[in-house]
């Protein structure tokens, strides 16, 4: 892989050294960086009343059909308990409808409103604003790598590659 701008190369055939203690843990690293981003994408969508997850959510939600609380869940990578604790202040705003499936009643439907639509199409300057902040922050190699390492590992850890 070639060197990318902004990011440290290891040369050819180098490894890097194994660490060890608290300060290597690699979920804590990762959530460090997680809270980071975050915090950047919250502070610009704070103005639209939204927070990254509820944008996300509202981003991933359409007008006219209702997605099942579970396939919402898988389509955001995320659990049914975190999902519903980003869905209960945005319904009661009266941005998005949680409503009984018609052919089970043990399903519920989650449906964006005209004011979820409006809410998530006033915030995505805010949302592109954070974008840029994180590329500018990060530098455009830096961030190409990140994206890149993130999707790889996740792959990895998926077990959709063993390479």
């Amino acid at each position: 892989m070639a060197s990318l701008p902004d990011s440290p190369a290891l040369p050819r055939g180098a490894t890097l050294p194994r660490e060890s203690g608290p300060g290597a843990c690699t979920a804590m690293k990762v959530r460090r960086l997680a809270r980071r981003i975050t915090a950047i994408y919250d502070e610009a969508l704070a103005p639209h009343g939204l927070t990254i997850g509820q944008f996300g959510l509202l981003a991933a939600l359409r007008r006219s059909e209702g997605v099942a609380i579970a396939a919402l869940a898988d389509r955001l990578a995320g659990d049914a308990s975190t999902l519903s604790r980003l869905l209960k202040p945005l319904a009661a705003a009266g941005l998005l409808l949680v409503t009984p499936a018609a052919d089970d009643r043990r399903v519920r439907l989650v449906r964006l409103t005209d004011a979820g639509f409006e809410r998530r199409g006033r915030a995505i300057p805010a949302w592109e604003a954070a974008q840029a902040a994180v590329g500018d922050r990060l530098g455009g190699g830096r961030l190409a790598a990140l994206r890149f390492l993130l999707d790889d590992a996740h792959r990895h850890l998926a077990g959709e590659s063993h390479a």
